[in-house]
C-alpha cells in the first residue's frame, strides 16, 4: 500500500515539474514506473541468489528494495528539475 502511496507521489511530482517546464511528462513517467519495478525485482532477486533467504524472511528484503525504488525515483525527479525549460516561440 505505502508502495503505491510513494510511486503516486513521485509521479505526481514529475508531472507537475514537466508540465511548469514545458516537457512532455509520459517519457518521465514511463521511466520512473520501469526503475522502481526493476530496481525491486533486482534487488530481490540478488537477495534469493547471494543471500540465502528464505521466503520467510521476505520482509528484511522487501524494505531496503522500497527504499532503494523511491532513491532511484528521487534521483530521477532531480534529473528533470535539473533540465532547462523549453522556450516556445
Amino acid at each position: 500500500m505505502l508502495e503505491i502511496l510513494a510511486l503516486g507521489y513521485f509521479i505526481k511530482q514529475i508531472r507537475k515539474v514537466a508540465e511548469e517546464k514545458g516537457i512532455e511528462p509520459k517519457k518521465w513517467i514511463i521511466a520512473t514506473v520501469v526503475s522502481w519495478f526493476a530496481t525491486e525485482i533486482l534487488i530481490v532477486v540478488m537477495a534469493f541468489l547471494f543471500l540465502d533467504i528464505d521466503s520467510d524472511s521476505i520482509l528484511v528484503v522487501i524494505i531496503p528494495a522500497l527504499v532503494t525504488a523511491a532513491i532511484v525515483a528521487y534521483f530521477i525527479l532531480n534529473t528533470l528539475k535539473q533540465k532547462e525549460p523549453i522556450k516556445v516561440s
